[in-house]
C-alpha cells in the first residue's frame, strides 16, 4: 500500500564530528533531490550536527544552498597565495593541506589569544567568535523558531554532567545554544545560556535519538494515516581496521568515544516497536468495561506510538576521510558526494 507523502512526518538525528559533518550535509542533499518538495517534522542535532540542523531550520535562502554555503565555503580550510584571498597555493601536499585547521577555521574557530598571552589562565585552545558570525549570516532567528521544522540541540551541563536540550517548540532557540552543543574542550571553550555553562553534547550522548523519537511519538497521535519515520545519520563505524599508526589509534579512539552503538540500540527499538503493536492488538480485543483501562501503567503504554520507519544511513568513508578534525577542501567534498551516494544506495526515497 503507497503512503501519501503528505502524511510522512520524518525526524532526522544528526551527530557530532567535526568535519565529518559533510557527510551528514551529502545525505541531506540527497533526501532532498530523491523526494521533490520534503521538508522535516523535526532535526536533532549534537555539536556539529546542531550547526547543519539550525542551518537547515534557518536557513535564510533555500536550506540546501544555505548548507552548500555552510560547508563549500565557509567551514573549508584551504591555504591561499599572499594577496591573492580567492587563489589557492599551488602544489600544497596533501598531508599539509589536511591539516591546516590546526591554526584555525574561518568559518568556525580561531586561536585564543589568551593562549598566547595567560596560557596557565586559559580553558580552550580557540574561541568561537567565527562560528557565531557565520550562523548569523547563513540563518534567521525567527524562522529557525517559527519556520514549522522542529529543531532540538543537544549540550552538556559542565556542572551537573546533565544532558539538555533546547528544543524551538519550548523556547526560542539561540546561537549561543547551537554554539553550546559544540563546545568540545579543551578546543573549544565553555559556552554561557541564561546562566549555565555547557559544553559538547557529544560527551553525554553524540546521537540525540529520545528527543527525535518523543517528537514522533507525539505527532498527531490520534491520527491513524501519520507515518512516523525516524532517519540517523551514523558517523562512526563500530568496526574498522586495525590500528597502524600514532594517527590511525588517535582516529579509532575518537570513534570508539563517539559511535552510537545505533545497531545495539536498533534491535532494543524493534523489540518496543513490537510490545507497542501488541498494546494495540490488546486495546482493540480489551472489554470496555475491563478494569485494567483505567490502570495507570496501561494508560501510559497506550499513549506511545509505533515509528514505522527507523532508518540508519552508515557512513562508509574512506581511511582517508575518517579524519574529524580534517577540513581540507578535497576531504570536505570527498565527504559530501560519499554522503550523497550512500543514502542513495541505502534508500532515502519516498516510502511505498
Amino acid at each position: 500500500m503507497s503512503i501519501d507523502p503528505a502524511n510522512i512526518r520524518t525526524a532526522i538525528v544528526l551527530q557530532g564530528g567535526g568535519a565529518l559533518g559533510a557527510y551528514e550535509f551529502g545525505v541531506l542533499k540527497a533526501i532532498y533531490d530523491q523526494r521533490p518538495g520534503f521538508k522535516p517534522a523535526a532535526v536533532a542535532g549534537i555539536s556539529i550536527g546542531a550547526v547543519t540542523a539550525a542551518v537547515l531550520g534557518g536557513a535564510r535562502s533555500e536550506p540546501i544552498a544555505a548548507l552548500e554555503t555552510l560547508w563549500r565555503d565557509k567551514l573549508t580550510v584551504s591555504s591561499t597565495v599572499p594577496g591573492f584571498p580567492g587563489m589557492p597555493f599551488p602544489f600544497m601536499p596533501r598531508e599539509v593541506e589536511q591539516s591546516l585547521a590546526v591554526f584555525g577555521n574561518p568559518g568556525m574557530y580561531g586561536l585564543n589569544p589568551q593562549l598566547l598571552m595567560a596560557p596557565w589562565a586559559s580553558t580552550s585552545i580557540y574561541q568561537t567568535g567565527p562560528l557565531r558570525q557565520t550562523l548569523a549570516e547563513l540563518a534567521d532567528l525567527d524562522k529557525l523558531n517559527r519556520g514549522g521544522i522542529r529543531v532540538i540541540v543537544g549540550a552538556m551541563d559542565v556542572e551537573t554532567a546533565l544532558i539538555k536540550y533546547f528544543d524551538n517548540a519550548r523556547h526560542n532557540l539561540t546561537f549561543e545554544a547551537v554554539v553550546a552543543s559544540g563546545s568540545l574542550p579543551p578546543s573549544f571553550p565553555m559556552t554561557e545560556v541564561d546562566g549555565q555553562w555547557y559544553w559538547d553534547g557529544g560527551l553525554f550522548t553524540n546521537t540525540p535519538l529520545s528527543p527525535a523519537i518523543n517528537f514522533l511519538e507525539a505527532c498527531e497521535p490520534d491520527n491513524p494515516a501519520i507515518h512516523r519515520e525516524l532517519i540517523v545519520v551514523d558517523l562512526f563505524p563500530m568496526k574498522a581496521p586495525l590500528p597502524q599508526s600514532l594517527p590511525d589509534v588517535i582516529n579509532r579512539m575518537t570513534q570508539l568515544q563517539y559511535t552510537s552503538r545505533i545497531k545495539l540500540d536498533k534491535k532494543l527499538f524493534d523489540k518496543i516497536n513490537k510490545i507497542i503493536r501488541l498494546i494495540e492488538r490488546v486495546d482493540a480485543e480489551l472489554p470496555a468495561k475491563s478494569p485494567l483501562r483505567s490502570d495507570p501503567d496501561y494508560k501510559d503504554m497506550l499513549g506511545h506510538r509505533r515509528i514505522d520507519s527507523f532508518k540508519i544511513i552508515d557512513a562508509e568513508l574512506d581511511h582517508d576521510l575518517a579524519n574529524a578534525s580534517d577540513f581540507s577542501r578535497s576531504s570536505i567534498e570527498g565527504r559530501i558526494e560519499t554522503g550523497y551516494d550512500d543514502a542513495k544506495r541505502q534508500g532515502v526515497f519516498w516510502h511505498s
